[in-house]
């Protein structure tokens, strides 16, 4: 087998919103592909807007079929955990910059995994779709993103000479709603493939995610099963025994008193200091996800119109909970779906206003 790279798109022009569509017409298995997004900063600000977070949804096709699809911000997120480490960004806020972000699709276990792979020679005519809109989050303008500066580059890990795979880590999102004060959501959710993992992102700002999902049970035909039926502190500290910590960093400009979201859910260690001259910043907390900023002059005068430099670690960027089934290299200890009848999530709640993603990751054969 021999690898390579191919650029199949480079700075496409992606307009204010709406739909890009491309080929995915490689005679060679594909890996991977890593969307390169890029913008510009208003001039004034861009605050708590990452890019990721404009991108509502990534999609692979076949005609009516999916074959993966996720929205840009879980599927940030899910490289990130999984690789211990974010993907190759710069997160700015800051003034008339430009901020650009990686989202990095695996279709297996590890970049170049020989037995793993999406096989574009297998489907009549498979497609990539990325749906986005630069206002998501704010409007265009001054304070937010500069219209129509969006642009794609897309970039295809091949593997040449390889053996047919024997099938590819299909994610999908499955059920979306918005969070009560009580009560159990109930998920139906598919049999047709063995599951990976479980995926549930549960975000609203200054909101600590264990409060908005207290408990999490899969049930297989009416209880004759239950592969968990765990309270969210149990799942959490499972990530950090199964999981390496990842991370957020940014470049913002704020005035004493700003609030800016980490996108990091659950936090170990945080940091931050001032990129302007005579100014002292300070934080009040990273915690639930977000910090509030203290800005004084030299004088211990508040201070405004700070540029400052922050990282904070931890797990469950933007949010997502990931409860694996067994080891994630072991095929065999993944969740066998397709033996029940019918397998429901249950989602205990707890606050209400949260949005919240339900999504799996599966093991789909050609």
């Amino acid at each position: 087998m021999k690898v390579r790279d191919d650029i199949l798109v480079s700075r496409d022009d992606m307009g204010t919103s709406g739909t890009k569509i491309y080929n995915l017409d490689y005679a060679d298995v594909i890996s991977g592909l890593d969307l390169l997004i890029e913008a510009t900063n208003g001039a004034t600000d861009n605050k708590n807007n990452p890019i990721e977070r404009n991108v509502s949804k990534i999609e692979i096709v076949d005609g009516s079929d999916v074959l993966w699809e996720l929205p840009g911000d879980v599927a940030y997120a899910l490289f990130s955990q999984l690789n211990g480490a974010p993907p190759h960004e710069y997160h700015t806020g800051a003034t008339s910059d430009t901020p650009y972000v990686t989202i990095p699709i695996r279709f297996g276990r590890e970049l170049y995994d020989p037995d793993l792979g999406f096989d574009p020679r297998s489907f009549r005519n498979p497609q990539l779709k990325v749906t986005f809109d630069e206002a998501t989050v704010r409007a265009a303008g001054a304070t937010g993103f500069v219209s129509d500066s969006f642009n794609l580059t897309i970039e295809a890990h091949l593997m040449e000479e390889a053996a047919k795979p024997s099938g590819w880590l299909m994610a999908k999102d499955l059920y979306d709603f918005t969070a009560l004060a009580s009560g159990d959501e109930q998920v139906e959710m598919p049999t047709d493939y063995p599951y990976r993992m479980v995926m549930v992102r549960a975000y609203e700002a200054g909101t600590d995610l264990r409060s908005v999902l207290t408990n999490y049970k899969l049930s297989c035909d009416g209880g004759k099963f239950i592969p968990f039926d765990s309270h969210v502190r149990s799942l959490v500290n499972r990530m950090g025994e199964l999981f390496r910590p990842t991370w957020k960093a940014g470049y913002d400009v704020g005035d004493n008193g700003d609030t800016f979201q980490t996108w990091i859910g659950i936090d170990i260690g945080q940091a931050i200091h001032s990129h302007t001259a005579s100014r002292i910043v300070t934080a009040s907390s990273f915690w639930p996800g977000q910090f509030t900023v203290n800005v004084y002059t030299d004088a211990g005068v508040a201070a405004n119109d700070c540029t400052q430099h922050w990282k904070c670690d931890g797990w469950c960027p933007h949010n997502l909970l990931l409860i694996p089934f067994g080891r994630l290299g072991e095929r065999a200890e993944w969740f066998n779906a397709p033996q029940y009848g019918t397998v429901k999530l249950y989602l205990t709640q707890g606050d209400a206003g949260a949005e919240v993603n339900v999504c799996v990751q599966q093991l789909r054969t050609y």
